[in-house]
This record gives structure tokens, sequence and C-alpha cells, in this order.
């Protein structure tokens, strides 16, 4: 793939941020607020302002949320937040690059509002994928990264944040991720096809 395929690639994700429209398939109608601002992840629904907390510029439908393909909880003790679970929900091709979809709930003492970079020890996101197998690391694309200090949530709700990587090389099946530089590795996460 030539640079000059990625930068018209590149040109027009950041168009589409720019207008407002989603990368990743939200619709505009998923997730008003609520007067109910509690989680309900035994159902499935997800309750909360999907403006606020970054679901619908990530494009997941609060009604019905994805599984997560990986997880992992970090310990944070800091600005009343316990722990933080992050999970990894989607992580596809789409043209020259892997969109990857995380979300990020936080538990702890209080119900105010929390950032994700709050949520991740007042680190920046900043995933990394790392190819163990040849020793490379996908850093975001940071243009194509969700904010992580407008999306906020009170604890015990998610936060949703999204990216985007370069596509691996030919044969890699899984690679680790790290969320933050921080945080331990998320091992053998399978690679799109």
């Amino acid at each position: 793939m030539t640079m000059r395929t990625r930068v018209v690639a590149l040109g027009a994700a950041t168009a589409l941020a720019l207008t407002g429209c989603s990368m990743l398939g939200a619709d505009d109608s998923d997730g008003d607020a609520g007067a109910d601002a509690s989680s309900s992840q035994t159902s499935g629904v997800v309750n909360g302002d999907a403006s606020t907390n970054g679901a619908k510029a990530a494009g997941i439908d609060l009604k019905n949320p994805p599984k997560p393909i990986a997880e992992q909880t970090i310990t944070v003790d800091q600005d009343s937040v316990d722990e933080t679970k992050v999970e990894l929900l989607e992580l596809r091709r789409d043209d020259n690059v892997m969109l990857a979809t995380f979300r990020l709930t936080g538990t702890g003492r209080g119900t105010e509002d929390k950032t994700a970079f709050k949520l991740l020890g007042w680190s920046s996101f900043a995933p990394v994928l790392i190819d163990m197998k040849n020793l490379e690391k996908y850093k975001h694309v940071e243009d194509l990264t969700s904010d992580d200090i407008s999306a906020s949530a009170p604890l015990g709700q998610p936060v949703y944040m999204f990216t985007a990587f370069p596509l691996p090389r030919d044969g890699v099946t899984e690679m680790d991720l790290r969320v933050t530089s921080e945080s331990p590795a998320i091992e053998d996460i399978p690679m799109p096809k």
C-alpha cells in the first residue's frame, strides 16, 4: 500500500470526524440521556448519555452493546477510582486500518463523572498492539482516536473509546495489547482477517 493511499484514507477519516459523523457507524438515535443512569450489565442494556460517555462517537448501541473480545482490570487507586475494567469490544479491518472499540468501567467511591483519562489512572488513552513474534509495535493513529478527556460517565457506568491501528503485516494472527504505557499487556488478541 502506498503512502499516498494511506494519506488519502487518513484525510477521509479525519473529514468524517470533523463533520461529526461516526466512523464506526453510530446511529444518532441510540442512547438519549435517561433519568436513570444506572448500569445493568446482566441484561446487556446500558443506560446513560451516549453523547457524553463516548458511545455515540464509538458507534455503540447502548440497547445492545457488544460482548468483549478481551478484558483486564487495572488498579488505579487515584481520584476516588479504585479499579477500572478495560474491555476490547471490537477489532475489525476497515480499508487500510484496524478499528478498535473499548469500554472502560471504573469502580470506587462516589458517583461523580470520571473521564477516560482518570479511569486509566491519569494516563492517556494510547493503545499499542505488540507483535511479539516479529518484535514490532503498532501505535494507535492519534488522529483517529477518541478524546480521553471529553468522554465521561459516573463510576460504575461505562465510558467508550475508539482508535485505529495500522494493518499488521501478512501472517500475523495475534498480538498483545497495551491500553496505556502503564498498564500490563492483554496477551494474544486475535487479529481480524
